[in-house]
């Protein structure tokens, strides 16, 4: 559970240069993606992501744990869903998160050259932060097809298996009704992701 936490880094936090010196660095359209993540020490797992490019909502599910985040980033909030306890996960380590996905800046992009992931052609490019350093293959509407890098939580690299170009449903973006909403206080969800 642990690297839910990355994975929303990870394809997200490309994070924003001045304007007219980056590429796209969140979706221009709808898009579902399927990735595989894999970190040191840790076996790969495959996520699934579905993006709402209007809204820009995310939601990213994990197959192994039966779970997923749902992210509003102009809200600023993200929330973890556990289905099998019927619970909605609010903290403000996952509202901390999508707000700094939202505002993260000061990004250098450095072209590096074009790669294939998925069957889909992309840019490569060097991104230098204050967050970290990474290399990111974006397309040029904005979808990461592989995202390597090590921020001060770690190094993790993404890529994509598949990538779906389709309007998503906007009932993909909000917890079932009748969840109970379970808050946490400050940083006890890093200590429970940590156990798992």
């Amino acid at each position: 559970m642990k690297q839910w936490i990355a994975v929303l880094i990870i394809l997200a936090i490309a994070p924003v240069a001045r304007a007219g010196d980056r590429p796209p660095f969140l979706p221009l359209r709808d898009v579902a993606v399927s990735y595989q993540l894999s970190a040191p020490g840790r076996p790969a797992q495959t996520y699934q992501l579905e993006y709402d490019a209007a809204s820009q909502r995310a939601r990213i599910d994990d197959p192994a744990h039966g779970t997923y985040f749902l992210v509003d980033l102009p809200a600023g909030r993200a929330e973890l869903v556990i289905p099998p306890l019927r619970s909605v996960v609010t903290a403000p380590d996952l509202s901390g998160l999508a707000q700094e996905i939202a505002s993260a800046d000061g990004a250098r992009f450095t072209p590096l050259g074009r790669a294939t992931y998925a069957g889909i052609g992309c840019e490569t490019y060097l991104v230098l932060s204050q967050q970290g350093s990474a290399t990111a293959c974006l397309t040029r509407d904005g979808v990461a097809l592989h995202f390597s890098g090590q921020d001060r939580h770690g190094a993790a690299s993404v890529t994509a298996l598949s990538v779906s170009y389709a309007p998503q449903p906007d009932a993909a973006f909000a917890p079932p009704e009748g969840f109970g909403v379970i808050t946490l206080p400050p940083g006890a969800l890093a200590q429970l992701l940590q156990q798992q």
